[in-house]
């Protein structure tokens, strides 16, 4: 059997379900390479010291490992953990449309998102949210589309949530103050330098931070280290503009 789980950001977040499952497991996969955690991933393996562990990078995980971890889920509990929520920000999609092909039984428990957390921790609503975006390191090409993402949704005065580039097996987290000189080299309509941001620092975490400001004026401030997001504000209604008084206050 294959056991997606989600762990959320930190031990605080762990289900009942996640810790019945991880009980359960006789072969554990660890994503250490999709997200951030806040505590040592590493004391998982106290929750069931008789199973085995695999602390995964990505060649653990994707491509040609994908085969072997399908073959181990036919007569074994292979369980595989997301910081996160599986599939949501963080994806392992390809074992599971591997484990549908073999016919293999999985379950998926869901796990605190940062998506989940950044729409309900702001004070913004969800149903005046646009299309979520990743803002990628412009290293081989432009990340044009998201700007036209952010565009859009501005135009119908929506809401526009930017995660921030995590590439951990290059060491790399893109921080606010990177993601507002990208964006602003990248905002050809010049709209967004002066528009109402807020910066997302650690959401569910012991440090989180959040801020409200211009973009530009949001790289004034300090934050503790990724990740980071950000969100482009749309319309306000009044209960929203109270949230983003107090978010001002906070930076």
């Amino acid at each position: 059997m294959l056991v997606f789980i989600g762990i959320g950001y930190s031990y605080k977040h762990l289900t009942l379900e996640a810790l019945e499952e991880l009980k359960a497991a006789d072969i554990i996969y660890v994503d250490t390479y999709t997200s951030l955690y806040e505590d040592s991933l590493k004391d998982l393996s106290r929750i069931n010291p008789r199973a085995k562990y695999i602390y995964a990078e990505r060649k653990h995980l994707e491509g040609s490992a994908i085969k072997r971890i399908i073959e181990e889920a036919l007569d074994k509990k292979v369980a595989i953990v997301v910081p996160g929520d599986p599939f949501i920000a963080t994806t392992h999609d390809a074992i599971l449309s591997e484990a549908l092909k073999r016919g293999v039984p999985y379950k998926i428990v869901n796990g605190v998102s940062v998506l989940t957390m950044a729409y309900s921790r702001v004070g913004l609503q969800f149903y005046r949210f646009g299309k979520p975006v990743t803002l990628v390191y412009p290293t081989y090409f432009k990340p044009l589309s998201t700007i036209e993402v952010i565009y859009d949704n501005l135009s119908r005065n929506l809401h526009t949530l930017v995660l921030l580039d995590l590439r951990l097996d290059e060491s790399r987290a893109m921080t606010i103050p990177e993601a507002v000189d990208i964006v602003l080299e990248l905002d050809e309509k010049k709209l967004l330098e002066n528009h109402l941001t807020l910066g997302l620092a650690r959401l569910g975490w012991r440090d989180e931070k959040i801020c409200a400001d211009t973009l530009k004026n949001l790289k004034k401030y300090e934050y503790p280290p990724p990740p980071h997001s950000l969100i482009f504000i749309g319309k306000l209604d009044p209960v929203e503009e109270e949230f983003i008084t107090y978010w001002r206050s906070k930076c």
